[in-house]
């Protein structure tokens, strides 16, 4: 099924792109979510009349999302978090925690953009992924710091 993507779309494509996904993807997903419409050929023709000025716009939204990046290429987020004598965490840092953090420091970032599949149990630094646009992410790194929590 052919679909004119409303907005960017990791893994498929950026505005206005014409994409073939499988017919379910499209009901179930992209068309319920506003991400997509069917590409019947009056919305395709209407699709063309805009390119122009949706053009300019996606440009200035690549812009501002490389400096977003930009901003963002050298943050160091430190969290404290309780170990045992062994070393075991008690806790982790989830994608709610960097969030969160990032805007204590002024960014204003989708929380659906930071790419972490797994929350973090390990003491260190960890390279975690915010994506902006499908061409342009940033790395942080994220630091667990030990407090050790003595047993009684």
């Amino acid at each position: 099924m052919k679909v004119i993507l409303r907005k960017d779309v990791k893994n498929l494509g950026i505005v206005g792109e014409i994409a073939d996904v499988k017919p379910g993807y499209a009901r179930n997903f992209l068309i319920p979510q506003g991400l997509a419409e069917i590409a019947t050929e009056g919305a395709v023709k209407n699709w063309a009349l805009g390119a122009e000025k949706r053009a300019k716009k996606i440009e200035a939204d690549l812009k501002e999302a490389k400096a977003a990046a930009a901003k963002l290429k050298d943050i160091v987020l430190p969290f404290n978090k309780s170990v045992n004598a062994e070393g075991v965490v008690f806790g982790s840092v989830n994608k709610a925690d960097v969030y969160k953090a990032l805007k204590d420091l002024g960014h204003n970032i989708d929380k659906e953009n930071i790419e972490l599949n797994m929350p973090i149990k390990k003491i260190g630094e960890t390279e975690v992924s915010i994506y902006f646009k499908p061409t342009v992410a940033a790395v942080i790194k994220v630091k667990i710091e030990p407090v050790v929590v003595e047993a009684k």
